[in-house]
């Protein structure tokens, strides 16, 4: 709708994983380095957490995409962790182009053969499970007794990707063997500052076809920021309505004004759950405004007794008070 308005070839911010979009902040950096690592020297376990909406799966794609194009790599993504251990291997199997699971056993045989193929031919299977903290704690095993397959091959590497949560169900009884096997481990946070929103709102128009890549003024930046806690699900979101906001109103540069209006539009979006402190942000709670006037009075406290102490000569009212205290 807007788009022919700002010079935009399409919606330079769409919520879906896109590695075209990809911005490539200084985390998104490491945890795209700790990928790469873990794949070429072929450790056999990694884990990549971040909370929801920071950029796992887009960086993640990015990355996949990056491992097909290489000879000596096979990937096998799994974007649904809710399948059963049979259907896993099923998957599993019609990826490596195995016969059709039926024993087990027989699967597990033909994959170690696969493996040690693998290894004699300086190639790596690298199986990645997204979302992994809803994935069962069956499947989860299954993954380190995979691993336990690879033991003396280096051709097996499995990412297990996933929101904090998985670290915890990792903590279980059940799945102590595989908490062990997790040599590495990174934690993709939001951005750090709106200088690195400015850089993900510029790469993202350039690459929606715009030549104009000021669409945001400082303040509206620094609106953005402070609304979406640096997230780029939630940047994407505000900005989107912002930039329609601000095509209504004929203007070609969006500000803070329109920032603020539009974050009211969707602040059941930014105040959900993990957000809620936005919304005490805005508008303080009738209990955070107690808490507020009772530290202001704590810190008046001592300078009003210091006061009535030096005046009480002069008032006779503090001079009988403080004298009958001593």
């Amino acid at each position: 709708m807007y788009y022919k308005f700002f010079g935009l070839k399409r919606n330079p911010f769409d919520i879906h994983p896109d590695p075209k979009f990809l911005y490539l902040s200084e985390k998104h950096r490491e945890a795209l380095s700790h990928l790469s690592y873990c794949v070429m020297l072929q450790k056999p376990f990694l884990l990549l957490t971040g909370d929801i909406g920071v950029g796992k799966t887009t960086i993640l794609n990015y990355f996949i995409a990056s491992l097909r194009k290489k000879k000596n790599i096979i990937v096998v993504p799994f974007f649904n962790p809710r399948l059963s251990v049979k259907e896993f291997y099923t998957v599993l199997a019609s990826e490596l182009k195995l016969p059709t699971i039926g024993k087990k056993a027989v699967f597990l045989l033909n994959f170690r053969q696969i493996l040690q193929k693998l290894a004699q031919e300086g190639k790596t299977l690298v199986l990645i499970i997204d979302e992994g903290q809803a994935a069962s704690i069956e499947l989860l095993e299954e993954l380190r007794l995979l691993s336990n397959l690879a033991e003396g091959e280096t051709s097996l590497v499995i990412i297990l990707v996933g929101q904090p949560e998985i670290e915890k169900k990792l903590a279980c009884e059940e799945l102590y063997a595989l908490k062990q096997r997790i040599t590495y481990k990174y934690h993709l946070g939001p951005f750090e500052s709106p200088e690195d929103v400015s850089q993900y709102l510029i790469t993202r128009i350039l690459r929606a076809g715009s030549p104009k890549t000021r669409l945001f003024n400082e303040e509206a930046i620094e609106a953005l920021y402070r609304y979406s806690r640096g997230i780029p699900r939630l940047i994407n979101i505000l900005a989107d309505h912002a930039l329609l906001a601000a095509f209504l109103k004929e203007q070609t540069v969006v500000d803070a004004q329109i920032i603020e209006e539009s974050a009211k539009e969707i602040d059941h979006i930014l105040s959900h759950e993990n957000n809620e402190h936005l919304a005490t942000d805005r508008k303080a709670t009738p209990s955070s405004r107690s808490r507020q006037l009772i530290l202001i009075f704590l810190i008046l406290l001592p300078i009003i007794i210091v006061l009535c102490w030096i005046f009480r000569e002069k008032i006779p009212f503090l001079e009988e008070l403080f004298g009958q205290a001593y």
